[in-house]
């Protein structure tokens, strides 16, 4: 068994991709599940870790420090701190990415785990993008955004994402030497993307 781990462009398909290897596989589908196991780890809502995440101008520490008293603090991080700076955030991250990849059969989707697992062995990792139009079309069709609103939702998760992204990982985050294979869905079909990734993974295998 391996680790297959998917970072995709919103909107190109990555979810649907992943859950199909997941199924042909028999393999555990990571996605929401991994980012409710680090709100629960760092004792904060969903909502205010998906506020961190998605926001450029967002601070963990910021929030920390205005929301929860320096005893909640304390017992969170396990010693005397002031704030939770983002570093917390980035440990407990790659600490679930890592303990999800060393259980085996898995097919993790997004969250950075392509940067975090670059150096584990029978971990295939990819990336999937797709020109704009037909992440628009993508859009409107599978994930409920009206047509006048596609673009502007696009181009603002494109933004937040670059953000999470370099603040996580840093500059090389998308380096192409971090990927197995780059497919582009919009003249390759998922059907066929599955395919692709499923003989990539057995002939590492």
């Amino acid at each position: 068994m391996a680790v297959i781990v998917v970072s995709r462009s919103f909107a190109s398909g990555g979810r649907e991709l992943g859950r199909l290897l997941a199924r042909r596989l028999g393999y555990h589908y990571v996605d929401k599940s991994l980012f409710q196991k680090i709100a629960e780890g760092l004792q904060v809502s969903e909502g205010t870790l998906e506020s961190f995440e998605q926001s450029r101008e967002y601070r963990i520490s910021n929030l920390f420090a205005n929301l929860f008293s320096k005893k909640y603090i304390q017992r969170i991080v396990g010693y005397d701190k002031t704030v939770v700076e983002e570093n917390e955030y980035q440990d407990r991250l790659q600490s679930l990415i890592l303990g999800v990849a060393k259980e085996d059969g898995a097919v993790i989707i997004g969250r950075a785990a392509h940067y975090f697992l670059r150096d584990m062995k029978n971990c295939y990792r990819f990336r999937l993008i797709a020109p704009m139009d037909h992440r628009k079309k993508y859009a409107v069709e599978k994930l409920g955004v009206t047509p006048s609103q596609a673009q502007r939702v696009l181009e603002r998760r494109d933004r937040k994402q670059t953000w999470f992204h370099r603040s996580v990982c840093g500059e090389d985050y998308d380096s192409p030497l971090l990927f197995h294979l780059t497919v582009n869905t919009g003249v390759i079909s998922l059907e066929k993307a599955v395919g692709i990734v499923l003989s990539v993974v057995n002939h590492g295998s």
